[in-house]
């Protein structure tokens, strides 16, 4: 063996050494991905199905809050709509009656001087007399009668105030309870000026049937909020994934039951009844 060769065979030894050291190296960092992902209570996943959970939570406590509000505030609006009505009617009997009672007085003068005259004069009949007499304790009693029921409807009025003074108050604090929901909703991304109406409810259901002319009928109605225009999602659950069928739209709402169309820019495939509905997949 000349020269060239031992170089050769040292040059392919350091090789060998060499390419032996990076395996042993690439082999010391490896790690297992898929451990990293599945593992319990750490993995990806398990992280992952936790963060998707709170953010259902929270939006759900959203839409609690919302309810709440809109519920206080119907309910202010009707109890501060019937006190402005009992207080404008307490207003005007009150007026009605101030006006007969002034009428009643100029009436009592115009008595009690008819009276004078008469008894001032010597040729009056004494049953005449006595009718003016009879008609001035009775325009006192109706008088008196009135004045009654001015004083009534006048407490009843200072009733009415005082209860709009409490309505006032009430006002206020949902004006507060509205301010803190309204800082709720922003955290959770809601927009008081978008309009929310198209926007279906958190709804989970099955279709029920398929009535033709690309029509189904579903498990869910407005019990569960849905209106006519929401578009829900459907799946079907085979293998333990969830595949993709198609989107639908209210046309039609009963309390436990819908009827929808079904969109066909959407469909992947014929609905079956028990295909999954709801208002967005996972």
């Amino acid at each position: 063996m000349n020269l060239v060769g031992r170089i050769f065979i040292i040059l392919i030894l350091v090789a060998s050494v060499f390419f032996m050291a990076v395996a042993m190296a690439v082999y010391a960092t490896h790690k297992n991905w898929r451990d990293a992902v599945v593992a319990p209570d750490v993995g990806l996943q398990a992280r992952l199905d936790k963060a998707r959970a709170d953010n259902k939570a929270q939006a759900d406590e959203a839409a609690k809050v919302k309810q709440q509000y809109e519920a206080d505030k119907a309910a202010k609006d009707k109890i501060l709509a019937k006190a402005t009505t009992e207080l404008n009617v307490a207003q005007t009997e009150l007026k009605t009656l101030q006006a007969k009672e002034t009428d009643l007085e100029k009436s009592e003068r115009q008595a009690v001087a008819a009276m004078n005259a008469t008894q001032a004069s010597a040729t009056i009949d004494h049953k005449e007399l006595q009718g003016q007499r009879t008609a001035g304790e009775e325009a006192r009693k109706d008088r008196d009668a009135h004045f009654k029921e001015v004083v009534r409807l006048t407490d009843k009025l200072h009733e009415a105030e005082n209860e709009k003074e409490l309505l006032r108050k009430r006002t206020d604090d949902l004006a507060k309870d509205v301010a803190k929901a309204d800082q709720v909703l922003r955290r959770f991304g809601y927009d008081k000026n978008k309009d929310y109406s198209n926007v279906p409810p958190t709804v989970d259901g099955v279709v029920t049937a398929t009535v033709g002319s690309g029509l189904v009928e579903i498990s869910i109605g407005s019990d569960e909020g849905l209106m006519k225009g929401h578009k829900l999602e459907v799946y079907r659950l085979g293998g333990g994934q969830n595949a993709y069928v198609g989107r639908i739209e209210v046309v039609r709402t009963e309390p436990s039951r819908a009827v929808c169309r079904i969109d066909p820019k959407f469909q992947n495939s014929s609905m079956m009844v028990g295909d999954r509905v709801a208002s967005k997949i996972e």
